[in-house]
């Protein structure tokens, strides 16, 4: 590959990141495959180490490989969906950021009767009314997600299905709700109950990736509180920890 030096080009890391990513995605790099490494690329591209290091850092973060003392750089992308855990993103933006296309299967908007450990949360009565979203999310048409998130009952949110088809955030924003600024999270490998198999399409008993959500705002005021269950063949996570100082 002959890199452009213009000056209107994006950077030469990135153009070396993008075409070893093109590769890996067109299984010239298989998954478990160690890619050349940093003096091969140096060569290859005629640029500094430097250069090359950024490009796999940059492969790095977006999931596509793995860089390990001695063993070099291993491709880990196998078609999931990755989501690089340094940022609070919608579902919404989450697909549109890999290039997919997000759509909703079906909504269902409720109120229900808070249970001890709902009331907990939303620091409320047991038998309080909070609001029950239910949505199955796709990408590209493909189910993706089941969410359960109950919402605090004390902001007023449109009943109908058709307001929650697309970002969530969006219609808590119209009502006043701030975006949330801090998560908790837990994360569970388990297998999907009947009901989850048939809204994911997938089989009873598939793995499924569980995921509950805590979002507060800037007055740590609770936003929302999901149940998460993802496709175990579709997603994956990524998380970036820095030691430094």
């Amino acid at each position: 590959m002959k890199l452009n030096h213009s000056k209107e080009a994006i950077p030469l890391y990135l153009q070396i990141k993008n075409h070893l990513k093109e590769k890996i995605e067109n299984k010239d790099y298989k998954i478990n495959d160690v890619i050349p490494g940093e003096l091969e690329l140096e060569k290859v591209y005629n640029v500094s180490r430097i250069t090359v290091r950024q490009a796999i850092l940059e492969l790095e973060k977006e999931g596509y490989v793995s860089r390990a003392r001695g063993k070099g750089t291993t491709v880990i992308y196998n078609d999931k969906i990755n989501e690089f855990l340094y940022e609070i993103k919608s579902f919404t933006k989450e697909m549109t950021d890999r290039g997919l296309t997000p759509s909703t299967k079906s909504v269902n908007m409720s109120k229900v009767e808070a249970d001890k450990d709902i009331a907990k949360v939303f620091k409320i009565n047991e038998g309080d009314e909070v609001y029950l979203l239910h949505r199955v999310r796709c990408g590209d048409g493909e189910p993706i997600v089941v969410f359960h998130t109950y919402l605090s009952s004390k902001h007023d949110l449109p009943m109908n299905k058709e307001s929650y088809m697309g970002s969530m955030y969006d219609v808590l924003g119209e009502a006043g709700i701030k975006r949330p600024v801090r998560v908790c999270e837990t994360f569970e490998a388990i297998l999907a109950s009947e009901e989850v198999a048939k809204e994911l399409e997938v089989e009873a008993g598939s793995p499924v990736f569980f995921r509950v959500r805590r979002s507060y705002d800037t007055n740590d005021d609770i936003v929302e509180y999901t149940f998460c269950y993802y496709r175990g063949d579709k997603y994956t996570y990524s998380i970036e920890l820095d030691n430094r100082g």
